[in-house]
């Protein structure tokens, strides 16, 4: 059955992409016109392009994806029951088309996370690598409940850090759009102004000149930072030797170094405690756990603290030598060798994590607004002494 890429209005009157598969177009304008919704145009989609067609959900899209496929394997159904009954209850068309999307690709013999490959901007690697975990250990239901609870934590921690830096960003904004109208607007008719006066021309255009001088340079240092921020991002992403670097140094960084390290370790015991108690031992479960942290040198760390474990060194001696993970980690895999229980130590692990990060966020943006405030200050200090002073002493001569 061939798979059309269409283009509909929906009930709303608006315009929407969907994927559908019908046996030719007359059936499937009337698979949408049985929803209310019309058929504009379509095409088909052939079978070696089908899942290379790529489209992006935003966050709160993938919360209520996680939710409800949670809440419904909870209930006891199949991944591939719960993807049809989520398609058919989501009230929103998206997460309808995501969960359409994924039992398609579940139906034609595809991995679960081989489908989220799809939407690799959506969905982040560490949830398509426990999705993955999950699939290898059965346990795909208790998955999805834990990456519901942590994309709810992220959630609260989005708006906590919305709710502060809204205010310090519009200053910002407003200072710029300023510093624009001085450049475009003020400083050509300032120019005007003083020919007509026809008052020490000469001076008064090499001090025009000097603000333009200055305005150029700053512009030109935001321009180096904006581009060399771009080429970090962007290199990082090819170079993995050069990930690594960046990485290592974000985790010697103070203040954010201990915070990123805090989030790794989270989801590096997330990912051990889930493989463990699903009954893989602690060897195979620090390899597969690697692929689940972001950070380079955080997951060198951990394949690292494998190696040694195959050479038949002590798990707790293995985290204590190495200075990327927390002495906590160490100290707790001692106790857990002590009492022949290693695996449980994680779930302690996570749970100290968990509310460390908790607390760690709200420290952390208790500095950023702070921080942004005194930015904005040094700007508007530096767009009086480049712009303001120099135009009132250029009045001041004239009056």
């Amino acid at each position: 059955m061939p798979h059309y890429q269409c283009l509909v209005y929906d009930t709303k009157r608006k315009k929407t992409k969907i994927m559908r598969n019908a046996t030719n177009e007359k059936e499937l304008a009337l698979s949408f016109s049985e929803n209310g919704q019309y058929l504009i145009s379509c095409k088909i989609v052939e079978e070696v392009n089908l899942f290379k067609t790529k489209k992006h959900f935003n966050k709160k899209i993938i919360l209520e994806f996680t939710d409800i496929m949670a809440s419904l394997l909870r209930a006891g159904l199949t991944l591939q029951d719960a993807l049809d009954l989520c398609s058919s209850i989501s009230v929103n068309a998206k997460t309808s088309v995501l969960s359409k999307t994924i039992l398609d690709g579940l139906n034609r013999g595809m991995p679960f996370y081989e489908v989220l490959k799809i939407y690799t901007s959506s969905f982040s690697p560490l949830y398509r690598s426990l999705i993955r975990l999950g699939e290898k250990t059965g346990s795909v239901g208790s998955v999805f409940s834990r990456i519901s609870s942590y994309l709810q934590a992220e959630k609260k921690i989005r708006g906590k850090l919305g709710n502060i830096l809204w205010y310090p960003l519009l200053i910002l904004g407003i200072a710029v759009t300023g510093c624009f109208g001085i450049i475009f607007y003020v400083m050509p008719r300032m120019t005007d102004i003083f020919s007509a006066f026809n008052n020490n021309i000469a001076e008064t255009n090499i001090t025009l000149d000097n603000i333009y001088r200055s305005l150029w340079i700053s512009l030109g240092i935001i321009i180096i930072f904006a581009v060399t921020a771009l080429f970090i991002f962007i290199f990082r992403r090819m170079s993995k030797s050069f990930a690594f670097f960046i990485d290592a140094a974000v985790l010697s960084l103070p203040l954010v170094g201990p915070f990123i390290q805090s989030l790794q370790t989270l989801d590096f015991s997330f990912a051990m405690e889930m493989l463990t108690g699903s009954g893989i031992t602690i060897n195979n479960a620090l390899k597969e756990s690697a692929d689940v942290v972001t950070n380079r040198a955080f997951s060198n760390a951990i394949l690292e603290v494998y190696e040694k474990i195959l050479r038949g060194e002590k798990l707790s001696s293995s985290f204590l030598d190495n200075k990327a993970f927390p002495e906590y980690i160490g100290t707790w895999m001692a106790v857990g060798e002590k009492t022949g229980a290693v695996e449980p130590v994680f779930s302690q692990v996570r749970t100290f994590f968990q509310a460390d990060v908790e607390h760690g966020s709200e420290r952390l943006m208790g500095i950023i607004e702070p921080a942004l405030t005194l930015l904005i200050g040094i700007m508007v200090l530096i767009l009086i002494i480049q712009f303001v002073l120099p135009i009132f002493s250029l009045y001041g001569r004239i009056i």
